[in-house]
């Protein structure tokens, strides 16, 4: 009774150990391209026509197999009772702690911010990141962070300049690796 046993768990075991090694691995080596969809972590979702979140895609090239260049971008209209526009575009860099499944980074972003909701207001904003990336598979993954970060703010409408400084919202972002 218990060889029967300890066969089918056997099996079990290795079939598992079988899934496991072909979900195991990712994408973070060099040279590898990668694109991101999500929200927060930025001014992207801070300064939005409405109170909805940016949707922000950005781009990933790996430098190195743990450093890896960002662009990103940033698009919003509105239009009937509120009417405007924005645009973001980011540029930046993110160091991985570790380059397992389970991935710890920092990073740091400089971005523009141009929205036009009854006049202009113009943004520079340089922040700073930590979060983790997930691998869910080889070329897929989830990653979110948090942020702190310091800005110059341009309103044309209200003929000022403010300066600010303080946390970020957090991103969370699903990432897809072409290589």
């Amino acid at each position: 009774m218990q060889k029967p046993i300890i066969v089918a768990l056997s099996i079990v075991m290795t079939i598992c150990v079988g899934i496991g090694s072909v979900l195991a691995g990712n994408s973070l080596v060099a040279q590898s391209i990668g694109v991101s969809v999500g929200v927060g972590n930025s001014t992207f979702s801070k300064f939005a026509a409405s109170e909805d979140n940016i949707i922000d895609i950005t781009g990933k090239y790996l430098i190195d197999d743990d450093v890896a260049l960002l662009a990103g971008l940033g698009l919003e209209t509105h239009s009937g009772d509120v009417n405007g526009s924005y645009f973001g575009f980011s540029v930046g860099v993110r160091k991985y702690l570790n380059t397992d499944d389970f991935a710890l980074f920092v990073d740091g972003r400089l971005s523009y911010i141009n929205q036009s909701v009854d006049g202009d207001t113009k943004t520079i904003d340089l922040s700073a990141g930590f979060g983790a990336e997930y691998f869910l598979h080889k070329q897929f993954s989830v990653d979110a962070s948090i942020g702190f970060g310091f800005g110059v703010e341009d309103d044309d409408d209200k003929n000022k300049d403010d300066i600010y400084i303080g946390t970020r919202t957090i991103g969370v972002n699903v990432n897809f690796y072409f290589k």
